[in-house]
């Protein structure tokens, strides 16, 4: 009981963290975000086929990182304990290990912050798109359960992860690094009939 009580624990935890990063993306950086918005909305298939790119070219770096991971391990140990021997400073437990691993990290650093990008995207559009159905117009809470439905659904058994993942995934992935590259200012986009908040009356006397 304890363990699944653990387990559980671990993924909301996982859930909240990973819905706190898109709502800290959207606010900070709203300017890339925006992009990645807007060609999320008008070339879904063309970011779809992006983020396949940038897939397709980040896991051979991946393979080709864990083949040559143990000699970089001993390459790594040995040039640490040089430094060692001549500075007469301790090592620290494992620390080859970390450090050769620790270069996997900038490999996948575009992929990742462009999926985080991305991801930020999706939750501001849904943001937008669930302002008209809001009691309140508060778009910070529209925003927050637009990061959670996104961060949620890559872990809906069988449908989030095969359905969902791939294709929200590869499509936040593709307009993240389009936004990431591209350095033209967002366009102001313009308000739709079905997206603004219908006005309270005045009642005249």
């Amino acid at each position: 009981m304890a363990n699944v009580l653990s387990i559980a624990l671990t993924v909301v935890g996982c859930l909240v963290l990973h819905a706190a990063l898109l709502v800290w993306t959207a606010l900070v950086l709203p300017r890339p975000v925006e992009r990645a918005r807007q060609r999320i909305e008008s070339h879904p298939i063309r970011c779809f086929f992006v983020g396949l790119a940038t897939l397709a070219a980040t896991l051979p770096l991946m393979f080709l990182f864990f083949k040559f991971r143990d000699p970089l391990v001993v390459w790594t140990d040995n040039a640490l304990q040089s430094l060692s021997d001549t500075l007469h400073v301790t090592r620290f437990y494992n620390d080859a290990w970390r450090l050769a691993n620790a270069l996997l990290w900038p490999l996948l650093a575009p992929a990742m912050t462009a999926l985080i990008l991305g991801g930020s995207a999706f939750a501001q559009l849904f943001a937008i798109r669930a302002r008209p159905l809001m009691r309140d117009d508060r778009p910070l809470t529209g925003l927050a359960w637009g990061a959670l439905c996104t961060a949620s659904g890559y872990l809906v058994p069988f449908a989030g992860w095969f359905v969902f993942a791939p294709i929200v995934g590869l499509i936040s992935i593709g307009a993240g690094l389009q936004a990431l590259l591209s350095r033209a200012e967002p366009a102001k986009s313009k308000p739709r009939q079905d997206m603004e908040r219908p006005q309270p009356v005045a009642s005249g006397k």
